[in-house]
């Protein structure tokens, strides 16, 4: 199964490819303000080193603080889904449980 990670730091993001435990082509590119377009660029150029077609790939996975960070600074927030997958652990606990109406609504 060949897989994408990419990890968006505050210098720069870096994105691998995989054929399960093989790296097939690894890449830097600079984290920019707007973070998806350094994304994107960190995407398209590990996509080219590998040589693969975007079809090619079965899993993306991003990690990233900026999502932490924006929570808990609550700026620069937009609507947004979140999907939880994690069965058989989480089948004892409801969708989003602990989580407030809106992130303004919680206190600092």
């Amino acid at each position: 199964m060949i897989r994408i990670g990419v990890d968006v730091g505050g210098t720069n993001t870096d994105a691998v490819v995989m054929d399960g435990a093989k790296v097939l082509a690894g890449v830097k590119a600079a984290t920019t303000a707007d973070v998806m377009s350094g994304v994107v660029a960190a995407l398209r150029a590990v996509l080219a080193e590998a040589k693969l077609d975007p079809s090619a790939i079965a899993v993306v996975m991003i990690g990233t603080t900026h999502f932490t960070n924006a929570v808990v600074q609550r700026r620069d927030l937009a609507q947004t889904a979140a999907i939880r997958l994690g069965l058989p652990a989480t089948a004892s606990l409801p969708p989003m449980v602990d989580w407030p109406d809106r992130p303004a609504d919680t206190g600092p």
